[in-house]
């Protein structure tokens, strides 16, 4: 038995929190976007400096990190990225990544940038005939 003054208690009350369900649910799923996208810049960073760091050459360590990257990010969301590079391929050395990424929030209006650094030693014993 319904009490007088009840009559659409139900609908305002689903008013009132069906924004605040709706905003927790978007807060979700840009979290999951963001975290997403930091994960597969990590990777291809560390890629890019593991590729660079087993080149043969200075010219080609470029290439070989580029390669890498791309193929990390190829089919991901990120609009604009860009690789830099530093560091010698000597014996010893470290090729240092940098990979910097613009990517969408997905379901949600805008985008954010994203950046991670990744650093591979040059095998000491590169060259070296047994």
């Amino acid at each position: 038995m319904r009490r007088r003054g009840e009559a659409g208690s139900a609908t305002l009350e689903l008013a009132v929190a069906a924004p605040a369900v709706l905003a927790l649910v978007g807060l979700v799923v840009l979290a999951g976007r963001v975290e997403t996208a930091h994960q597969v810049v990590n990777q291809a960073t560390e890629d890019a400096a593991r590729a660079a760091s087993i080149a043969r050459s200075q010219t080609s360590a470029a290439a070989e990190a580029n390669t890498a990257a791309a193929s990390d990010l190829s089919g991901r969301d990120c609009r604009h990225w860009n690789l830099s590079l530093s560091g010698q391929v000597v014996p010893g050395g470290v090729m240092s990544a940098r990979i910097t990424c613009t990517t969408s929030l997905g379901i949600l209006p805008g985008s954010f940038t994203t950046s991670a650094r990744a650093s591979a030693v040059v095998d000491v014993f590169r060259g070296a005939v047994p």
